[in-house]
């Protein structure tokens, strides 16, 4: 179990990989929660930072950094942030990549449950959804979602005897101003209405503030979740 606060983007980016990197067969799984100082624009590994607009993120003091996994784009400002680096195929997690998703999304959902929430596992999107740049505008497979709105979006790196996977499990609003970072993406406020209605987090949902001592009370739970689940 790694709580590591609040750090850079490339710092916390580093330290996910390194957890990939280092992992040897057999070694325990790892847990690592964490948050992101300033806030961050993270990419998929596969993503073109040229799409993104340096003045805008430059200006607002924030971050921008390449992930070690796929997926696209995401604003790290008002979230809770989980790693997992584990063996696969293994007992715990399973054989493959589907597996892995399954097993990590179990602990997710009883967190939310035992918040009071009843979560859904999407089922996939469109061909042309899954295109876009934005992470959180449309629920891929395997992706947490409540009321059918995504709360969480996760990524998986892989190697033949190990994985990392990571997530952002939302808990404000901020991540719509990811749209001001990208070239070329509508800004508009039906665009921006549009995001926020295809996603959710836990503030709303619980009907309070989830910064500061309550903050670190869901990670508290969060991280006794995983411990029942996978020790």
């Amino acid at each position: 179990m790694i709580r590591d606060g609040a750090r850079p983007g490339a710092d916390n980016m580093a330290a996910d990989a390194d957890l990939l990197a280092r992992r040897a067969p057999g070694d325990p799984p790892v847990l690592r929660l964490y948050r992101w100082s300033p806030p961050a624009v993270s990419y998929g590994y596969h993503q073109d930072p040229e799409d993104f607009d340096r003045e805008v993120i430059d200006r607002r003091g924030w971050d921008l950094v390449r992930r070690p996994t796929g997926g696209r784009a995401i604003l790290h400002a008002q979230e809770l942030t989980y790693a997992v680096a584990g063996d696969a195929p293994s007992a715990r997690f399973g054989d493959d990549l589907h597996a892995v998703y399954a097993a990590i999304n179990g602990a997710l959902t009883e967190f939310l449950r035992r918040l009071g929430l009843s979560p859904d596992i999407s089922q996939g999107e469109s061909l042309a959804a899954a295109r876009g740049a934005v992470c959180f505008q449309t629920a891929g497979r395997h992706e947490v979602t409540v009321g059918g709105r995504k709360l969480v979006g996760s990524a998986q790196r892989r190697h033949p005897d190990r994985f990392l996977q990571h997530g952002s499990i939302l808990t404000g609003p901020a991540h719509v101003d990811l749209l001001d970072c990208l070239r070329g993406e509508d800004r508009g406020p039906a665009r921006r209405a549009a995001l926020l209605a295809a996603t959710t987090n836990l503030g709303e949902l619980l009907g309070r503030d989830c910064e500061g001592a309550f903050a670190d009370e869901l990670e508290d739970l969060l991280a006794a979740v995983f411990q029942e689940r996978f020790r």
